[in-house]
């Protein structure tokens, strides 16, 4: 098969590939095509006894001007020998269109097995695997995205992204970057670009009008007063009342709760259009609390049955969980259930990543003078961390050990987490 490809004997189908600034003339034979995709078998398929099908002819081309040669050639290579030696960082995206176009799903694959950090222009990849409803890997370049946003705002390739995108990346709360003044630059740099490409100045008005909603993801009323003042008030991109909001809010902490679409108070305030709300920290430490309510029925409920869930809890910029069910103690011989608490950095992606972190568990003390329960761990490398039969309920509901509070009928969970390395491992 190799052979075959590579000396395009007894060829019966020709690719003309590429578009006008290069074109390439590829061989190919219809059975092997037809036997590996229902769209070649589609367009191949034709009437034998008609000579003068389309598809006939031995020298018949088919042009194809949507797909690269070198993406095109990858995919072939693919069809004959099974070889993805050539598929890499900078080709994916384009065989990954030619593997939906003519659906190659074992292509499709291998494309998003390619590490996202790889790829050149990762927002590119982005908006292809959106196209192309491909979740995970949409959630892999977002999660790149997040991570590398410091310096992918500040990139060429940032400069290319549409409208849309700008405001979907600029409104993301766990978009990590090191100062709002950094979305700021960002987006003047693409209002700047997209002003350039239209043949326009770049004006106050213009780049207000090209940004357009994106501009309303910015979070001036989280700018210091200095950098406002000195900054973003002399680009005259905002109006006087949203100038005016902005200084309201960092004056006026009372009235913050006034949002936009209300207009002016009684009190002649202005109403706030842009967020008010901190992007998701990225500190290394937090604290994730717990309290598992009617405690007393939990205890009663079957072995694995029942289980508690913490609200996320952002640390370093990952959603961090705890889960706390009851399990059958170990070794025990009578029935003695014990509570079993899980650590999860509860990301919604799949594949290799992992997190390096310590952590500290505590059952929260009720009963002054008395220690909390705890239990450390320290540089565990994984992303769900189990610590099985960490109390036993006997011992939870005893009173004197002021674990429980038998008025509420609860006890209170907190786990100290520090995030040493949180990282999307290259399949």
């Amino acid at each position: 098969m190799k052979q075959l490809l590579s000396t395009g004997e007894d060829a019966d189908v020709y690719f003309l590939v590429g578009d006008e600034d290069g074109k390439e003339l590829l061989s190919a034979h219809k059975l092997v095509l037809r036997s590996a995709s229902e769209v070649f078998e589609a367009m191949f398929r034709f009437d034998a006894k008609n000579e003068k099908a389309e598809f006939a002819s031995a020298n018949c081309h088919v042009e194809v001007t949507d797909v690269e040669p070198t993406a095109f050639k990858v995919m072939l290579s693919f069809i004959y020998t099974g070889d993805l030696s050539a598929l890499n960082g900078d080709n994916v995206m384009e065989v990954l269109y030619a593997a939906n176009k003519y659906n190659i799903p074992g292509l499709v694959d291998a494309s998003l097995q390619v590490p996202v950090s790889s790829l050149p222009n990762v927002f590119f990849a982005y908006a292809q695997a959106k196209l192309y409803e491909l979740e995970n890997f949409a959630c892999h370049c977002l999660f790149y995205i997040d991570q590398n946003a410091d310096a992918l705002i500040k990139s060429e390739e940032f400069l290319q992204i549409d409208q849309k995108l700008l405001c979907e990346i600029l409104g993301r709360d766990e978009l990590q970057i090191s100062g709002e003044i950094f979305v700021w630059d960002a987006a003047l740099r693409w209002s700047d670009a997209k002003c350039r490409e239209n043949g326009i100045e770049c004006s106050a008005e213009n780049r207000r009008q090209l940004l357009g909603p994106a501009l309303f993801k910015i979070r001036f009323p989280l700018f210091s007063n200095e950098e406002f003042s000195e900054i973003i008030v002399p680009s005259n991109v905002l109006s006087k009342d949203e100038v005016i909001a902005v200084y309201q809010f960092h004056s006026l902490p009372n009235c913050r709760g006034i949002s936009a679409g209300r207009g002016r108070s009684a009190y002649g305030l202005f109403p706030m259009q842009f967020p008010t709300n901190g992007r998701i920290s990225y500190r290394k430490k937090g604290t994730i609390l717990m309290d598992i309510e009617k405690v007393s029925e939990f205890a009663r409920e079957e072995v694995e049955s029942s289980r508690w869930y913490s609200e996320k809890v952002y640390i370093n910029g990952l959603p961090w969980k705890i889960l706390a069910k009851i399990k059958a103690k170990m070794g025990s011989t009578d029935n003695e259930k014990s509570l079993d608490i899980f650590l999860s950095c509860a990301i919604r992606i799949e594949g290799n990543w992992s997190c390096k972190c310590s952590a500290t568990i505590r059952i929260v003390s009720q009963k002054s003078g008395v220690a909390h329960f705890r239990r450390e761990f320290d540089a565990h490398e994984f992303n769900d961390w189990e610590f099985p039969n960490f109390i036993t309920f006997a011992e939870l509901m005893d009173p004197e050990k002021g674990f429980y509070d038998k008025s509420e009928d609860k006890v209170t969970l907190a786990i100290d987490v520090i995030v040493k390395e949180a990282k999307m491992e290259d399949k």
